[in-house]
């Protein structure tokens, strides 16, 4: 009798959950945010450019926060000393929460977790990139909305075998992004 119950609550649960999310404007987003930074950039360059651009997918509850996952990819093509043409390719896999406590269309407060790898003839770079700041969603119509974030990275110590050398760091980034809510 207990598992009928609980059988039954459950299934109620599931099937009204979709329902109560499309009433609140919930939950599902895709979008994805320009990167950029000052500070340590790719292959221990300092400066400031462009990082990526990260489509993402994710949950946004209006007034609550958010969580998204995304992912990058590119490939770069270089010259060495020999005049031998060498292919970079990169990935990046994020994720990112944020927490709105003063509620919706305020501003928030963010976390990201980024894991950066580069695959190159020579030898394989990976990395990991931590960073914590503030954002603000500014919506454009009940489907689409523009995030600006702007966060402190930190990238820990992490060896470079093709330039033999110990790179860390850290950057001040800013993200410029579209979020459409697919409902």
């Amino acid at each position: 009798m207990k598992n009928a119950l609980c059988s039954a609550i459950l299934f109620g649960f599931f099937l009204s959950a979709p329902i109560c999310g499309y009433a609140q404007n919930l939950p599902i987003v895709l979008g994805a945010v320009l990167e950029t930074g000052s500070g340590l950039l790719e292959n221990n360059n300092y400066g400031t450019g462009i990082l990526r651009i990260t489509p993402f997918a994710g949950v946004w509850i209006n007034g609550l926060g958010f969580a998204r996952i995304g992912a990058s990819t590119g490939s770069k093509e270089q010259t060495d000393s020999t005049g031998s043409m060498n292919e970079t390719k990169r990935f990046d896999f994020s994720t990112q929460i944020g927490f709105s406590a003063i509620g919706p269309e305020r501003p928030y407060i963010t976390a990201s977790y980024v894991r950066s790898k580069i695959y190159s003839p020579n030898s394989d770079v990976s990395w990991n990139e931590w960073g914590l700041g503030i954002g603000h969603r500014f919506s454009l119509s009940p489907f689409a909305a523009i995030v600006m974030e702007v966060e402190h990275r930190w990238i820990p110590k992490h060896y470079d075998n093709s330039q033999d050398i110990d790179i860390s760091g850290r950057r001040l980034q800013m993200n410029f992004g579209l979020v459409v809510y697919p409902y």
